[in-house]
């Protein structure tokens, strides 16, 4: 019995003696392991080289760039495939559009020539661009294949200098329908766009029209009107 008792004893030593000395092994690791995840994040909250990749940083109080509307200024080429509407019928449509400056800059006069599913069309038209308290608006209004235009809307530009413009039609009547267009403008390079076109028909769902994609002659210069 005391054999028993005291080879007992002698275990509970043992494993009492082979935890402590698994506890003094293990402090300094567990009294430093929360040191590596403290320098980590001191290390991801501050700035890492090459993050800003040689550019100055922004911020949200800097101030938003302006957008020149004589980006539009020259001869662009356009083509793209449109959906059947009361706009006319679906297919293919390309031809070509010529802006140039008027009135010392304040208003763009533009011209149109172009082919559709419905034939040859050619249209007129005029841009306006306002910069005001409550932001950068602009406002297009063409007549194409005997069909008053009118498309305005807001100019956003991000820290960057990247600028689209977004814009809506009132509702208008066109074969007997009442239609409305939204869309937007992606200024993708100095010398291509595109345009992205919704349409509704007797307050419908917007649904998709078609886009519009543009590239311009760099060597064109067309004159300005005084």
């Amino acid at each position: 019995m005391k054999s028993r008792f005291q080879s007992a004893l002698w275990m509970a030593a043992r494993c009492h003696l082979a935890a402590g000395a698994a506890s003094v092994q293990t402090a300094p690791q567990a009294q430093g392991g929360g040191r590596p995840a403290q320098n980590q994040e001191e290390q991801r909250r501050r700035e890492q080289p090459g993050s800003t990749q040689g550019a100055a940083t922004t911020a949200e109080t800097d101030a938003q760039p302006k957008f020149n509307m004589d980006y539009f200024v020259g001869e662009w080429t356009f083509e793209s495939t449109v959906s059947e509407s009361p706009l006319g019928a679906g297919g293919p449509m390309s031809g070509s559009e010529t802006v140039r400056n008027m009135l010392d800059g304040r208003f763009w006069d533009v011209s149109i020539k172009g082919e559709g599913p419905d034939g040859v069309f050619t249209g007129r038209g005029v841009i306006m661009y306002q910069d005001g308290f409550f932001g950068q608006f602009f406002t297009r209004y063409e007549v194409t294949q005997g069909q008053a235009l009118l498309r305005t809307g807001s100019v956003g530009c991000d820290l960057g200098g990247t600028c689209n413009l977004y814009f809506e039609t009132p509702p208008f009547e066109r074969g007997g329908a009442r239609v409305q267009l939204r869309g937007r403008y992606y200024l993708t390079s100095p010398f291509s766009y595109r345009v992205t076109t919704e349409i509704s028909v007797d307050k419908g769902e917007y649904r998709n029209w078609g886009t519009v994609w543009y590239a311009k002659d760099e060597k064109a210069k067309p004159r300005a009107i005084k």
